[in-house]
């Protein structure tokens, strides 16, 4: 008798093997090379995740969890106001040249309507959400400059910190990578931090 893989087995493979094409040949991956890759049904695949975006949402949440990113942005909204908003960012600089392939496609999908715009949307707003807290815990510690909002820090924080910086400063104008997180960081936190 054949062993059947647990459901969560099926769904890693499933969400591993999206993660891998999605990352070699971009977002016009189809659901059907996804289920060839894992080894299972174009059916299965949507048994378990409905639709292709929401293969895609899955797939880079999957990431988010898998790479450890998830648990650190829950560490950083832990520590201090002005300690948990550098270590968020730092968390996050350094996770970007991890994820750029998809994070680069995903971002494409929006402009040409591909369902991965949905995955973009999904963790770039939880990226936003994890600012806001930390800008609040910041505000809330009196800590935030004069003439930000809490919305106003978040919203700019958030754009500084796109993918798109880390591609064309390190990727294409070669900048070494620790010294575009560590002028990220600084730049953003002197623009938004009062004195203490």
């Amino acid at each position: 008798m054949a062993v059947v893989p647990k459901p969560t087995t099926t769904r890693a493979r499933i969400l591993e093997a999206a993660w891998e094409l999605v990352r070699e040949r971009g977002t016009r991956v189809t659901v059907a090379e996804i289920a060839r890759a894992a080894g299972v049904s174009r059916q299965l695949v949507y048994f378990h995740f409905e639709s292709r975006a929401g293969l895609l949402v899955a797939m880079t949440r999957r990431q988010d969890v898998r790479s450890g990113f998830a648990a650190r942005v829950a560490d950083a909204l832990a520590l201090p106001p002005v300690e948990g908003l550098e270590t968020l960012l730092r968390a996050w600089h350094a996770y970007v040249p991890e994820i750029l392939p998809v994070v680069r496609e995903l971002e494409a999908a929006v402009v040409t309507g591909d369902e991965g715009a949905a995955a973009w949307q999904d963790r770039m707003g939880d990226l936003h959400d994890a600012f806001r807290t930390a800008v609040e815990h910041v505000e809330a510690g009196g800590r935030l400059a004069d003439g930000w909002t809490a919305a106003a820090a978040t919203d700019w924080i958030w754009a500084r910190s796109q993918p798109g910086a880390y591609q064309h400063l390190v990727v294409e104008r070669g900048w070494k990578p620790g010294d575009y997180v560590e002028r990220a960081v600084a730049s953003i936190l002197s623009e938004v931090l009062g004195p203490g």
